[in-house]
């Protein structure tokens, strides 16, 4: 039991703070920022924005759910008047965190790609 507890405490896991890093895909490439932020209750508040284009865009976190190492989350966010969703699901490997991405309008693919990011 005890192995087990050791084992478990140095699994990776996302924390609180902020990350920072670049995302690739079909539509083009550019930065990507995460801050986690403690609720105080144990559990995290994610923020997400990107750069499109040159341009900064704010995110809206539909859903985000940790579990361990890995998380996935859902975010909305508005590209020149058209409303667009992004799945992402990712892994926490010490302070940087990469993953996969998939943005759809409505129930048609528009983008996948790659992103990573490192806390700062």
């Amino acid at each position: 039991m005890v192995l087990l507890a050791s084992v478990l405490a140095g699994q990776d896991a996302v924390a609180a703070g902020t990350y920072k890093g670049q995302w690739t895909g079909a539509g083009g490439s550019g930065d990507i920022h995460i801050t986690f932020r403690d609720g105080g209750d144990g559990k995290l508040t994610p923020e997400v924005g990107f750069t499109l284009g040159g341009q900064d865009v704010t995110c809206k976190v539909l859903s985000f759910k940790p579990d361990g190492a890995k998380f996935t989350m859902v975010y909305e966010f508005d590209a020149q008047g058209t409303m667009l969703q992004s799945a992402i699901e990712a892994t926490v490997t010490g302070k940087t965190i990469e993953g996969t991405y998939k943005t759809t309008a409505g129930d048609q693919s528009v983008d996948s790609g790659t992103w990573k990011a490192t806390a700062l």
